[in-house]
């Protein structure tokens, strides 16, 4: 990339400017033109001390281990959701009969059951007069 050097200053400045722009003075002839060092527009790199270095570890490994538990929590949805299907065959145990195993036809179901209770008790001089009892059941298949 070209760029104008400053015949008095020699600070870089883009072609379309007709002046420096640190200290203002005329960028004009064929010699201001200069090619620009590779190194000018690296970026700045800030050294990090061993305390960061350590808190960027530790961030760095608690998003991998969160990365894979949720991997392995959504191959469980999958693995529990499809139909498991093993093959009607014997196992043979060494014994005279063999052992059977039947296939599974049906998948897997996982049933959420939630209790809530309730008990209303009503005291009157120290008795109790009466008790109510409210039982609720949700189930989830």
């Amino acid at each position: 990339m070209v760029e104008r050097i400053c015949p008095a200053c020699r600070h870089g400045n883009p072609l379309e400017n007709r002046y420096c722009g640190a200290c203002g003075a005329a960028l004009t002839g064929a010699d201001a033109l200069a090619p620009r060092e590779p190194g000018a527009l690296a970026p700045r790199q800030f050294p990090l001390s061993s305390a960061q270095m350590r808190q960027l570890g530790a961030a760095l490994a608690l998003g991998a281990a969160t990365l894979a538990l949720e991997a392995g929590k959504a191959w469980l949805r999958r693995r529990m959701g499809t139909a498991t299907t093993v093959p009607a065959h014997s196992i043979t145990t060494g014994a005279a009969d063999p052992i059977t195993v039947p296939t599974v036809t049906e998948p897997i179901t996982v049933t959420t059951t939630i209790i809530s209770q309730r008990v209303v008790e009503i005291w009157e001089r120290g008795e109790l007069v009466r008790q109510v009892v409210e039982r609720h059941v949700w189930r989830r298949e």
